[in-house]
């Protein structure tokens, strides 16, 4: 018996060093994180604070990422990810906990778009949970059991996010004139883009690579003239996923047509003189049309503007670059 009471007092004594030196430690960041704080040294303040996120969730670190948020509007372009740890360590604290500290930071953060989009209707559910702790009886005669066997009550609707749209300029390689529209709601969305070199040159032959004019001419000779022109139309359409609140990630396919064409001068067989200029298309592998299909990583830049890159493949042969800008509305 003495035995097991020795064993259990030696649990407790090692329960009760090892909290205080996580006390201690978390002191230890806040403090380090306070002087720099002092010396106005945000950015190394900032990398004290986010050891105690990252650990454990510490809210007085969360309270001094807020006021560097808050003071320092230059540094809110690196602080994104660590204010999105904050936003997920006060919605599991608010909700798991019940605390009232962490709702109040919840309001301010969807009001202000702190870690996420700014969302009026989810503000306003937490400050209607703040009021519900703090008077939760409003009505002196409403019972504080369901009125229904098995029944927990009210739960809040789940919040309704609009869908934001967006358009902008799109340009790949082939065709860097083009046009991207489409929308994102809470998770997911839909793109629409259509892309041209704006060439749209008419031909009347086909010709193979040494010019050789498909079918023949009457009575002339083909002669090349070393113009060279492509006309390129890729129109694709597809999926946005909301990665991360500035973060979205587009995939899609559509069609593509490429036609490269040479420029000829008509020669005749019996004067041996010009009679006029052709266009004819080259039936190669380089004239194609078939698959288009995207890849594209696109950065919201503030709550309005955005930059996208990615890639194309064409007819499953050719990759392409792509680039764009834009903005939502």
């Amino acid at each position: 018996m003495e035995k097991k009471t020795g064993f259990i007092l030696m649990l407790m004594f090692s329960a009760c060093i090892a909290t205080a030196q996580r006390q201690t430690e978390n002191y230890e960041y806040n403090r380090n994180g306070d002087e720099a704080m002092k010396d106005l040294d945000f950015t190394l303040a900032q990398a004290f604070y986010e050891s105690g996120v990252s650990s454990s969730c510490d809210p007085y670190s969360i309270k001094q990422l807020t006021a560097i948020w808050q003071i320092d509007t230059s540094m809110r372009m690196l602080m994104n990810t660590v204010m999105e740890r904050c936003l997920s360590c006060l919605v599991n604290n608010a909700t798991q906990l019940s605390d009232t500290s962490s709702m109040n930071l919840l309001v301010m953060y969807y009001t202000e778009g702190i870690g996420t989009e700014p969302n009026k209707a989810t503000a306003d559910l937490w400050v209607q949970r703040l009021e519900e702790i703090r008077n939760p009886y409003p009505n002196p005669y409403q019972s504080p059991f369901p009125n229904h066997a098995g029944q927990s009550g009210n739960k809040p609707e789940r919040e309704k996010v609009k869908m934001q749209f967006f358009t902008g300029y799109a340009a790949t390689f082939e065709a860097p004139f083009g046009l991207t529209a489409g929308g994102v709601g809470r998770r997911v969305g839909w793109y629409l883009r259509f892309r041209s070199n704006l060439s749209f040159q008419d031909y009347s032959e086909v010709c193979d690579g040494i010019g050789n004019i498909a079918g023949g001419l009457n009575n002339a000779l083909p002669k090349p003239l070393e113009v060279k022109r492509s006309n390129t139309l890729i129109g694709t359409g597809g999926i946005v996923i909301k990665a991360a609140p500035s973060f979205h990630i587009s995939a899609g396919a559509g069609y593509c047509n490429r036609a490269v064409l040479y420029k000829f001068e008509k020669i005749g067989l019996v004067e041996a003189n010009p009679q006029g200029t052709f266009w004819a298309k080259y039936n190669g592998e380089t004239s194609f049309e078939g698959v288009a299909l995207d890849l594209d990583g696109t950065l919201r830049i503030g709550k309005t503007c955005y930059g996208s890159l990615g890639c194309s493949m064409l007819n499953f042969k050719y990759l392409s670059a792509n680039a764009g800008f834009g903005v939502f509305f």
